[in-house]
């Protein structure tokens, strides 16, 4: 039976590749190759060369009658083997070679002084990673970009400047970094570049006026408020963000240290959802931490956890001028930030930390891959893992979880929280049922439960 099946196989193929050429010469279009990053991503554990046969084959693939289709693929296909690049070393550790022969032919077939191309999101996409590629480069190798703030938007504008002649192309490149720049970051430094920017692409003044407001309105947050240099890095003040309710009596009072979300890579001290506002409702001071992340520093994970020691070091020095009772500091702290506050929850000198709250909080970083390639050492060294460090002289914590959080998973936050009450530390996990890793801000109930629980948590040092 097997023999035959054999026997057969071949004349089935003949068949279909038959019924192939007739409906490809009946006009019928073919079936459109997969070359979604997912599709890269399933081929991440590939050797560079394996992968480079088996993406080139489906590019060649790819191939229409219309020329903005055409060109759409091109860009898929160059698109993909950035990704690789980039995913094959955060989920193996191995690099590709520098200048990948490969990738460099990919992307040498794509036209980016077409203004015409940027209707397709496929072209916008590729531009995209195009310019996070060519930066990474340039802060390997430029000693100007290694140091200073708002790293990788020079870089971007460095590439844009030396690679891309069309002013559309530039502008849309330098007016969407820009955009995002101040929308996911501090915006010290950019009034600077967007200076650059209007001189470089000669954009209307109402583009350009928009990104001045945007970037006005986030710099106007500091007012206000009292703030301080806990430390200075490459010539950047790193500031504490110094808020209390009006009114309150000069007694040394509790304060939260907070942390903002970001993934590592971005985020602004101002990021504080509701519960900055609940601790200071309560008497508390507020001190929201500004700390390296990757798009200004081009930091990595260890520096900013050497930040929020640095910040907690300087609180609990100034305490007395700061106006807080240093035994009554909590640490908080939502995503990336959340880690931070457990890495200080679990390592700091007894009585440092009075407790810490931990929203969405990745409990077991070395899980997130990019983390784990990121780390200096030995990646089994229990400093990187919060859960190692537990023992009874740790502060209360306080976990809000969802279920379905899609980003730091429940169960390891579950497995945290066991293991802090099996070393006889005061832990309480609130489980939001379906709740996602975003919930504080767009699951109104689950908010309202995190809210509730913080008050009380935070209460106990009123």
């Amino acid at each position: 039976m097997i023999a035959q099946n054999r026997k057969k196989a071949p004349r089935l193929t003949l068949i279909a590749v038959s019924v192939l050429c007739l409906a490809s010469a009946a006009g019928a279009t073919p079936p459109t190759p997969d070359l979604s990053t997912r599709a890269v991503f399933e081929l991440v554990g590939e050797t560079p060369a394996a992968f480079a046969q088996s993406w080139n084959r489906r590019c060649a693939q790819a191939r229409s009658r219309d020329r903005l289709e055409r060109a759409a693929f091109r860009a898929q296909c160059a698109r993909g083997f950035i990704d690789y690049a980039y995913f094959h070393w955060r989920e193996t550790g191995e690099s590709v070679p520098d200048r990948w022969r490969p990738l460099d032919r990919a992307v040498a077939r794509v036209e980016r002084n077409n203004a015409a191309l940027l209707e397709r999101q496929e072209q916008r996409e590729f531009l995209d990673s195009w310019l996070r590629y060519e930066a990474r480069q340039l802060l390997a190798t430029n000693p100007e970009l290694q140091t200073g703030d708002n790293r990788w938007l020079r870089a971007r504008f460095q590439v844009v400047e030396a690679s891309i002649a069309n002013n559309d192309v530039r502008r849309f490149l330098l007016s969407t970094a820009l955009a995002q720049h101040i929308d996911e970051n501090d915006a010290r430094g950019v009034p600077q570049l967007i200076d650059r920017f209007a001189a470089l692409t000669e954009a209307p003044e109402s583009e350009v006026a928009r990104l001045r407001t945007a970037a006005q309105e986030d710099l106007a947050l500091r007012d206000g408020h009292r703030i301080e240099t806990y430390k200075t890095v490459d010539g950047v003040a790193l500031e504490l963000h110094i808020q209390s309710t009006a009114g309150s009596d000069a007694n040394a009072r509790p304060a939260l240290l907070w942390f903002h979300g970001g993934s590592w890579a971005t985020g602004s001290w101002a990021q504080c959802p509701v519960f900055c506002r609940i601790a200071r409702e309560q008497g508390y001071v507020t001190i929201q931490v500004d700390f390296r992340t990757a798009d200004r520093f081009n930091a990595l994970p260890a520096d900013a956890i050497v930040d929020a020691r640095d910040a907690l070091a300087f609180v609990r020095a100034h305490a007395d001028e700061l106006g807080v009772d240093r035994n009554r500091i909590v640490v908080a702290g939502f995503s990336s930030g959340g880690s931070i506050a457990s890495f200080l929850a679990t390592s700091s000198p007894p009585q440092a930390v009075a407790g810490a709250l931990l929203v969405s909080a990745c409990t077991v970083p070395l899980h997130d891959a990019w983390f784990f390639r990121s780390v200096i050492g030995d990646p089994a060294d229990p400093r990187w893992t919060p859960a190692a460090s537990l023992d009874r002289s740790d502060p209360a914590l306080l976990l809000l979880h969802g279920t379905s959080d899609e980003m730091c998973e429940y169960a390891d936050t579950e497995g945290f929280a066991a293991a802090a009450s099996s070393a006889h530390v005061d832990a309480k996990l609130v489980t939001l049922e379906g709740a996602s890793h975003f919930f504080v801000f767009n699951n109104p109930p689950a908010r309202n439960r995190a809210s509730e629980e913080a008050a009380a948590f935070l209460a106990r040092w009123r």
